[in-house]
């Protein structure tokens, strides 16, 4: 059987491989008393979930949102809820087993620049790497029945074409996404 791709590519692979396993085995952990960084303050949030209700009306999760996100792109665009409706209860999201849906962006660079890594290989950064990059946030709708369609909508008229946040994603490179909520949903018979 022959070879896919010439010897120097095998050989590069593993040159990178032994190099990365090198930086790895003979790296210094960070200094005691060191300062860690912190995404900073966050604010909580209630999240209606899009597949778990409780008969018509759509579940409540609560979670925590950085409040760098949240000035970015403000709760009410997200679709999300600054305090919990009356006679209504929330279920904390952490732990609950349900991933929620989430839009996803980050700042695209008009000129990409190729990085190398600590053990000398190389990849190319198309996104703005001024502080943080990249940010999500929990998507879902304030009120009323809703389903993927209709997040869809909205997502399009934050960063679709004229929508009123897509200057988050700068004008070259940039990129957002949303990603649906899964749940485990089960039964015993």
């Amino acid at each position: 059987m022959a070879r896919m791709r010439p010897a120097w590519y095998y050989q590069r692979q593993a040159d990178q491989a032994e190099a990365r396993a090198n930086y790895f085995r003979n790296r210094q952990p960070p200094p005691d008393g060191q300062a860690v960084q912190s995404r900073g303050a966050a604010t909580t949030a209630y999240y209606r979930s899009l597949l778990i209700k409780d008969g018509t009306e759509h579940r409540i999760f609560r979670t925590s949102v950085y409040q760098d996100t949240i000035t970015r792109l403000p709760l009410a665009d997200a679709g999300l809820l600054a305090t919990l409706p009356v006679d209504t209860s929330a279920l904390p999201l952490r732990g609950s087993g349900v991933k929620p849906s989430k839009i996803h962006w980050y700042s695209g660079n008009a000129a990409p620049t190729v990085v190398r890594t600590a053990w000398n290989s190389s990849w190319v950064r198309y996104y703005d790497a001024a502080g943080r990059s990249h940010f999500s946030i929990p998507f879902s709708e304030t009120t009323g029945a809703f389903g993927p369609e209709d997040l869809m909508g909205q997502f399009e008229l934050l960063f679709g074409e004229g929508g009123s946040r897509r200057a988050l994603i700068g004008a070259q490179n940039g990129r957002a996404y949303i990603e649906f909520e899964r749940a485990s949903i089960s039964a015993l018979s």
